[in-house]
């Protein structure tokens, strides 16, 4: 008798056609769900990061940082004389400006020569 209880528990936990394929359709539609979820967070780190891109871009561009081997040098009649377009900037001798490392090596040894 018992191996027929068994027998009978076995038969009535077995699920029908019917409700295999509703519940793979429920798992069917979780999943679809998930996915779209799963665009739609793609799509805003992607937002995200361009917006972050987009701000430093901004600050570099109101900020900008001289470049890392320039040095400042105040400009002298020399200067001007040599580099007419300075002038036609605005600038004067006595105005300080950022001029690359090797310019100012360069002036540095002409200026001990004389």
């Amino acid at each position: 008798m018992s191996e027929q209880t068994t027998m009978n528990e076995q038969e009535q936990k077995m699920p029908s056609k019917e409700e295999v394929i509703t519940f793979l359709q429920e798992q069917i539609d979780v999943k679809k769900v998930q996915f779209e979820l799963q665009d739609i967070n793609t799509k805003l780190a992607v937002a995200r990061a361009e917006e972050l891109k987009a701000l430093q871009f901004i600050a570099q561009m109101t900020n900008p940082q001289p470049p890392a081997d320039a040095v400042e040098h105040t400009l002298t009649e020399e200067d001007l004389a040599d580099n007419p377009q300075l002038k036609e900037q605005g600038l004067n001798a006595g105005d300080k400006v950022l001029i690359p490392k090797e310019m100012a090596e360069e002036k540095a040894k002409r200026s001990l020569k004389k």
